[in-house]
Order: C-alpha cells, then structure tokens, then sequence
C-alpha cells in the first residue's frame, strides 16, 4: 500500500512511514509513506532535504519513494526532473536518488525492514471530512447500483444455471467499468465541477435502468416453468429471510400482524404496533422510541430525536472537500414544522409526515417533507426524507440523542465494521468530528444496542455528552446535505430522497441485516414457482455477499462470503445442486497451493453439495463452484 495522503493531516502526524497496516480481519499488508510528504516532487535539492529529515524510519530503514512530476494531469516528469534525478544518483551531501518502479521498492524496502512497525485499524484522514457528504445524488446513485449489481449478478448466474438463460457478462463488464469510472476520487467524493454530475446522474440513472432490466429478466426466468398459471411473488436478495421468504430465494410472502395503532396523548401522537411504541411531539420529533419486548427506551428521557439541525458551512480553504470543526459553533435548530399529518395506509402502516419551507439568503425556499412509518409487526422506524434543496453555504444534520452509554460506534466497513471512541480524549479523537459508515451505524451497551441504516448518506458524528444527574447520552448525528459553491457553485440544490431505519433492541447481527434490508429491496414477480436459494448459509453471521459467473466464461459458479460480526463460527454453505467441485480462491477467482489445501480439509472434489468452513473473525472466503448441475423444475 503507498499514499501521501496521510502527510495532510491537520492535527496529528502518523508516526511511520513505513510500516505493516493491519486491517480488520487481522492481515497485514507492507505499506509506505513518502516521507518527501507530495506526490508532485520536482526532486529539488530542498523536497531531497526534507524527505530525509522528515523520513520516520531513520537507523532502522535507508529508503523512501518520492513520486515526481507534474501530478493532476499535469503532464508527469520533465527533462529537468529527470536530469535532475541523474545528477543526485550520487552527490555528497545529498540523498542518492535511483528511479525505479514502486514494485522495485516494496521489494527492497521490505527485504530491509521486515519487522517493521504494525498500524492496526483505520488511518483517518484528519482533512477533506466533507467529501462524505457533498452530491448526495451522485453517492445515492452508485449506493443504489453497487446494489443492483449484487442483484443482477445474483439472479442472473442463477438463471442461467437453472434455465440455460444467456449471462449477460458482456453488459454486467461494462456497467461495472462505468460504475467504476463515476468512483474516481474527484467524482464520488463530490469535488468536481457541474457538468461531471450533469452526466453522471444521467448515466447512473441510465444503469439503473439496465440493471433493472437485467433482474427483471433473470426472476422471470426463475419464476416460470412455462404453466399458464401464475401468482404474486417476492424476489428477496437479502443475507436473511424476509417475510417468510429465504435468504437469496424466490417465494409467497406472508404477514399476520395487525394495523399499527394511532393515538393522541395531549400534544403527543403516538404509534403503536407488536414491537414499538413511538411517541412524537407535533414537530415530528421523537420523545419515545420504547421496545416492547425489553421495556426499554432508546431515546434519553426529555432529549427530542429525530430533530434537524442547519450548521452554517464555509470552511477556511477547501469548500466541496472539507468541513471545519468550527461548523459546530452555529446551529440552528428547525423545531417548527409548516404542516404536520398523521394517517393510515391500506397495508396498516401508520405514516406521520411533517413538512417545512426553509427561507435562503438567496429569496428562495427549500422544502423538506419527512414520512415516519410505523409497519405492522415491524421492530424498526422508518425514516423517509423528500427534499427541495435551496441553501448556500449550509450543513443539514439529523440528530438523535440516544439513551445507551456506548463507549465506541460501530460503522460498517467493507466486509465488517469498524469501532471508533464516542469520546474526545486524544488529540487523534477530537480530530475525527466527522466519520464515515455504510450502510450501517451500531450503539451498545453490555447487552442492549441501537442501530441505525441509511440507503445513501456516509457522513456522522457521535458525542457522548454527561446529563445533571450523571446520566450519559450519547449523540448521533447524521449528515444529509451540504451546499458548496466551489467548484460547482449549483452543488446539491434541487430534489434529493434518502432513508433511515432505526431499530432499538438490536445486536450487532440485527444491524447487520437492518443495513442490508434497507438497500436490497424486495422485489416482485409474477410467476408459477418458488425457488430454492442457490446458496445458503447455516450461520447466520456469514453474509453471502456476492454470487456470479466467473470472468473467465468457464460457467464456475463464484460464491464470496464473509463473517459480519466480529467472532469465530463455522458455517456449512451448501447450494441447489451437485457440484463436481468445490473450491477456495483468492479474490480473482484463482485458487493458490495454500487456498487449495484449506478447501481440500473440508471439501470433496467430487459430487458435492456443500462445504464445511471455518471463518475467523470479519474473515473473508471466495469459493469456485465447477460443474454445479440444478434441477431445472
């Protein structure tokens, strides 16, 4: 691993530069620093100078990397630059610099420095806190088909599996290629200029689009054995059931709760369904948030949730990369609404919808309609926004304050989670006042957590503050909307929709799951027949992630998993058909002597139905299905 994005940290200075980074599965990967603290070096005698003096490793390693030339586009290295590098190949008193590949590097800085100093965790960058939020419909797109993809790709491999149905590898490569692109790091993070997201939510929409079409395509093929006959169905790409329908599987879906109940206690309304009771005040913000079957309040006694907070937003040098500590100086909280409505749909779902006209220092109003909905049964709220954005120079928050005395935030991260303090102890935790999740944000005590899900916002912070009476609160805080002006002077005004759900009651499993419901809608097919899941997974906390055919057309059946949770487990996958191989591979569908030796303890290289696996924790395990034969009724 190589960057120089560390050396622009505000606060604090990474102590190495060269060194192993430890992730959260616990394997280790050789990383480096530039210690000439640029990317763009013109290798003058003064970057020379500094990149050995600054060089942390001095006594234990000699060398570091300066990567040189004119960066950004700008051309790469010149005549001089490179002439310049010749004439301090071997000058007294200067550094001896040899140009070479970054490859070339590893190998001898590593032959050097073997044992070098472990960094274990996330390395936060305490600069550019605002590319988590800034164009929330770019990130709500790629949110929206990163998803769609896991679908497309799902149903699609088994189609073709089951019903002989084409892959469509052609069109799944060039919308990963076009997803891929729209991720480059001045695009997603929101730091380009405006005709980029003119196009860029063009072609997002267009390959939602697609996908859509690839999914439909593949359920209808599953869905139908050719019978005339044909009912509702529910698609459910889920890691987990949902509504009586498997994890990964094709079914009737079924629901026999009753109406969620709707009364009014003085200015209060409140929601009541099996699991949840949920007292608003006429502003829509929540008092109460109770689980039923633990009698305990997720919400701090006296502490509005669900409240919105506008911070002004103008930080010092950066205006779409950064936000400034300083935002937290001024707020202002919308605890009025223009309209507040209360009603029941068709399906007994209760809905409180609330909705506020915002004046901007520019004449114009912004709107922001919120829906909370209480389903029947359901042991979670949703939280729905539909907003018209019209601000300058503003910072939207969501604010929960949360009755748990959580000593750490779990955010999930690819693959797992990671924890952060909810305190401010360190120079290293003041300096991380904006943070990053997923789908996911998780709160807990001992034995009693809280966890939230979002469907297209990255950007949070969390304080855990002290009450008069020695109570402990802890605050969560969701960043939905920014509006910069450079250097795209329109950024974020107009319609933006995003979801929440929050779930009191829950374990790190729930939030894991709660994450994934919101994001993998259920989706609907007419059809004859329900159909089994092609994979499955007997522990719970092993999330089957993704399911294709391999890219190398063989007709392998790909099959990535993981462990959610944190914790050792073992797992039997087993899938709808008799395979004639199994095997473990290596993230590009190759399987290595040391891959092929742990899936030859637990697998048989002929017909088989299954594979037993032991997963350590947040380890992840790909495996290579060949010859998998499916019954095609």
């Amino acid at each position: 691993f190589l960057s120089q994005k560390m050396s622009w940290n505000q606060v604090n200075r990474m102590p190495h530069h060269t060194f192993w980074w430890e992730g959260i599965d616990g394997t280790r990967v050789f990383s480096h620093f530039p210690s000439a603290d640029t990317y763009i070096s013109e290798l003058s005698g003064e970057e020379l100078a500094h990149a050995e003096r600054n060089f942390s490793e001095k006594g234990r390693a000699s060398i570091s990397l300066v990567p040189f030339g004119w960066g950004d586009g700008g051309g790469g290295p010149t005549r001089e630059m490179i002439a310049a590098a010749h004439r301090t190949s071997n000058l007294e008193g200067s550094p001896k610099v040899k140009m070479g590949t970054a490859d070339e590097f590893f190998e001898l800085a590593r032959s050097e420095y073997e044992n070098a100093p472990v960094w274990r965790g996330e390395m936060y960058l305490e600069l550019h806190r605002g590319v988590l939020t800034s164009q929330h419909r770019t990130k709500h797109g790629n949110r929206r088909n990163e998803g769609l993809l896991r679908e497309a790709e799902l149903w699609a491999s088994y189609a073709t599996l089951k019903t002989g149905a084409a892959y469509p590898s052609a069109k799944l490569e060039e919308i990963w290629q076009s997803i891929l692109l729209m991720q480059f790091h001045d695009i997603l993070p929101g730091t380009a200029i405006a005709w980029v997201y003119k196009e860029v939510e063009n072609r997002h929409a267009e390959i939602t689009r697609d996908l859509l079409g690839i999914v439909n395509s593949a359920l209808t093929a599953l869905a139908n054995d050719g019978s005339s006959e044909q009912k509702a169905l529910t698609a459910n790409a889920l890691p987990s059931s949902r509504h009586g329908v498997d994890a990964l599987g094709i079914g009737v879906a079924s629901s026999s709760a009753t109406a969620t109940s709707i009364s009014e206690q003085g200015e209060f309304v409140v929601l009541e369904n099996q699991e949840l009771r949920v007292r608003f005040d006429r502003a829509g913000r929540i008092w109460s948030l109770l689980s039923l079957a633990t009698n305990r309040d997720a919400i701090a006694p006296g502490i509005p949730a669900n409240e919105l907070h506008l911070h002004n937003d103008n930080p010092t040098r950066w205006d779409a990369w950064d936000i400034d500590e300083n935002y937290r100086n001024s707020k202002q909280v919308l605890d009025s609404v223009d309209e507040f409505n209360v009603t029941q749909e068709a399906d007994g779902t209760a809905v409180v919808e609330t909705k506020r006209y915002l004046k901007s220092s520019a004449g114009k109003t912004s709107t922001i309609i919120q829906n909370l909905r209480l389903a029947p049964g359901a042991k979670e709220l949703d939280i729905e926004f539909d907003i018209d954005w019209h601000e300058s120079e503003k910072l939207l928050k969501l604010s929960f304050a949360i009755d748990i005395h959580a000593q750490e935030v779990a955010a999930e991260t690819q693959f797992g989670f990671v924890k952060r303090p909810t305190h401010e102890n360190t120079s290293w935790d003041f300096a991380r006042f904006e943070s990053c999740q997923h789908k996911y944000l998780y709160l807990q005590e001992r034995d009693w957590g809280v966890t939230f899900a979002n469907d297209s916002t990255y950007g949070f912070d969390v304080q855990r503050t002290t009450e008069a009476n020695g109570a402990t609160v802890t605050n969560v805080r969701f960043s939905l909307l920014r509006a910069t002006k450079f250097p795209d002077p329109e950024a974020d005004l107009g319609a933006h929709s995003m979801k929440f759900k929050v779930r009191p009651a829950a374990t790190i499993e729930d939030a894991v799951s709660l994450g994934y419901e919101l994001n993998y809608p259920a989706r609907e097919v007419l059809g004859n027949r329900s159909v089994e899941p092609l994979v499955r997974s007997s522990a719970k906390q092993v999330v089957v992630e993704t399911v294709k055919l391999a890219e190398d057309g063989s007709g392998d059946l790909v099959v990535r998993l993981y462990e959610s949770t944190g914790g050792r487990c073992a797992s039997t996958i087993s899938f709808a058909g008799v395979a004639d191989e199994i095997l473990m591979t290596n993230f590009l569908e190759v399987a290595s002597s040391a891959e092929a030796s742990q899936a030859s303890q637990t697998a048989s290289t002929s017909a088989s139905r299954s594979i037993d696996l032991q997963f350590r924790p947040f380890q992840v395990i790909t495996l290579r299905v060949s010859g998998l034969k499916i019954d095609a009724s």
